[in-house]
């Protein structure tokens, strides 16, 4: 009688409460407890919706049943269920498919609402207070990569929204892995590893005595630690995992990336030094990219170029500024390039700020450098339709000739400060082929700095791909 009294106290919804409030404030994560985030970004990545063939559907098990009847595999959860890569599922969901990386899964939750308002843990299931330390599914995107970033769980590419007719249906875009239980020796061994993550990073799990639960049991952990083909152990299920404090690894990680980058100027400001292209959370400075997107984005909108939906190129990306900012403006995908020491912290910036549909290759960019074996080829399809930004790059990098022959829609092309328009058109020709126009030539000024020549270049759709001997530039 006793035990069973004490059961029914332990589990009441007042008891579960007050242990999640002790766990919070002992995990540090209490700005979690507020109703207004504290993680502050001035731009974050457009949401994409996409449309599907599945049919008008209110609820969850009406859409999986329907997905089963279309010979499709399904696997359920308590929150979401998720599809997983296989034959005929571009016939279902259609567009988006194709659109991410190949071999990508689709976790969808079962709050049929939009980003704003869902939750991973669906209402009926969890109390407030836990869904309020998990978080939104923008966070919990964040939180995930962060446990991809810890070499612990698979990339999660992003977060949309599918739609059944008129009903939105809240998705994360990942990284599937396939794999095999672990033996219960590897799964202490990465347990030790996530005990040693969750002391000495910002990495937190929000269940209380985490330990205890059988999401981290093993060998299984509940069917979430998975061992792939080449032996690593991933933790699949991201649900549990938060971030105690986002801005603290995105200033950690910036600052860890000062070295490669160029500094323009050195400000007693919050012990921070600035670097060319500002950040989110840092001032404007010369080099500020919000102003300098949008006069690269008006010149592309004057000649009915629009950014959403397109796939963006930046060639000597540096911090990967102007690629957050084309993926806030509605861009679909974003290639970034630059030097090895860079290109690794200019994607771990953009991930801890929650630009994940990118890639930023590091690469020695010459003459010689061939930017068409750089590309994945599912993007191919994509090329003809692209836009280029290759700013301020000039005295930094040769204008490699493979770049004037990729399939390109148009490409902005930003000289140096002090460039004239004259010097800037000699720069231009290595970009020259017969199918491309030079559609607008001015000279822009970018906060406090001096006049720089700005460039666009344009290559008709009738004749994309095609290339030719340079002609002159008028």
């Amino acid at each position: 009688m006793t035990s069973s009294l004490g059961r029914r106290l332990r589990w009441h919804p007042v008891s579960v409460e007050v242990r999640l409030l002790a766990h919070a404030l002992r995990q540090g994560l209490w700005r979690s407890l507020s109703p207004t985030t504290f993680r502050k970004v001035a731009y974050e990545q457009q949401v994409l919706t996409w449309s599907t063939f599945i049919p008008d559907r209110r609820n969850s098990p009406d859409i999986v049943s329907y997905l089963r009847q279309s010979g499709l595999c399904v696997q359920e959860g308590g929150n979401a269920f998720y599809l997983p890569p296989q034959p005929g599922l571009a016939h279902t969901l259609g567009a988006p498919v194709e659109r991410y990386p190949p071999g990508s899964g689709f976790k969808v939750l079962r709050d049929f609402r939009g980003l704003e308002e869902a939750h991973y843990l669906h209402p009926e299931r969890q109390t407030r207070l836990r869904r309020r330390l998990i978080g939104t599914p923008r966070d919990q995107l964040i939180a995930g990569n962060y446990l991809h970033r810890l070499d612990l769980g698979p990339r999660i590419w992003d977060v949309c929204l599918l739609r059944a007719g008129r009903v939105p249906m809240p998705a994360f875009v990942v990284q599937h892995v396939e794999g095999t239980t672990p033996a219960a020796d590897e799964c202490a061994v990465f347990l030790t590893r996530l005990r040693a993550a969750l002391s000495e990073t910002e990495l937190r799990i929000s269940v209380p005595n985490w330990e205890r639960s059988k999401d981290f049991r093993c060998p299984t952990c509940n069917h979430n630690l998975l061992r792939d083909a080449g032996g690593a152990l991933s933790y699949i299920d991201f649900q549990n995992f938060t971030v105690r404090s986002p801005q603290r690894v995105l200033e950690s990680t910036i600052d860890a990336a000062m070295g490669p980058w160029p500094v323009r100027h050195r400000r007693v400001a919050r012990r921070y030094a600035y670097v060319y292209q500002s950040l989110p959370h840092r001032r404007a400075t010369a080099g500020d990219a919000t102003e300098r997107f949008h006069a690269v984005r008006r010149l592309l909108g004057e000649h009915g170029l629009e950014l959403p939906n397109r796939l963006v190129l930046d060639v000597g990306c540096h911090a990967g500024a102007m690629l957050h900012q084309a993926l806030s403006a509605g861009a679909w995908w974003a290639l970034g390039w630059d030097r090895p020491t860079a290109a690794q912290q200019a994607q771990a910036i953009a991930v801890a700020l929650g630009f994940t549909r990118l890639e930023i290759t590091a690469a020695e960019l010459n003459s010689d450098y061939d930017f068409k074996a750089s590309i994945p080829a599912w993007l191919d399809r994509h090329l003809p339709e692209s836009v280029v930004f290759f700013l301020a790059a000039g005295p930094h990098i040769e204008i490699p000739g493979s770049l004037a022959h990729l399939p390109w829609r148009a490409l902005v092309y930003e000289g140096h400060h002090g460039e004239s328009l004259v010097e800037a058109n000699d720069h231009v020709r290595g970009f020259m082929t017969r199918a491309v126009r030079v559609a607008h030539r001015m000279y822009v000024r970018h906060f406090e700095s001096r006049a720089q020549p700005l460039f666009l270049l344009i290559r008709e759709p009738e004749t994309a791909g095609a290339s030719a001997q340079s002609p002159a530039v008028p």
